[in-house]
């Protein structure tokens, strides 16, 4: 009976884990927000994902998972400022 008992319980612990596992990994994530300008849309965003690789050690390797960056773009006087957020999370 005990045996049985030791049986269900490492089932259920091997399908649990990798819940736990992704669980653990959510908290080693935080959100990170950079600001890049040019005088077209697409020189901003580009200047302000490079600038996220930059900043958070990720240049010229990439060590850990983003999410799809979220670009807020405005027209200025002077070209384009995108403002970028991503969530980034260590492997």
């Amino acid at each position: 009976m005990k045996m049985k008992k030791f049986a269900i319980l490492t089932i259920a612990a091997a399908l649990l884990a990798p819940f736990s596992a992704s669980a653990f990994a959510a908290k080693n994530c935080k959100m990170a927000s950079v600001e890049g300008w040019g005088l077209t849309e697409a020189l901003a965003k580009s200047q302000a994902h490079s600038i996220l690789l930059l900043s958070t050690g990720n240049f010229p390797v990439q060590n850990d998972k983003f999410s799809k960056p979220k670009d807020d773009c405005t027209l200025t006087p002077l070209g384009w400022t995108c403002k970028t957020t991503a969530k980034i999370c260590k492997k």
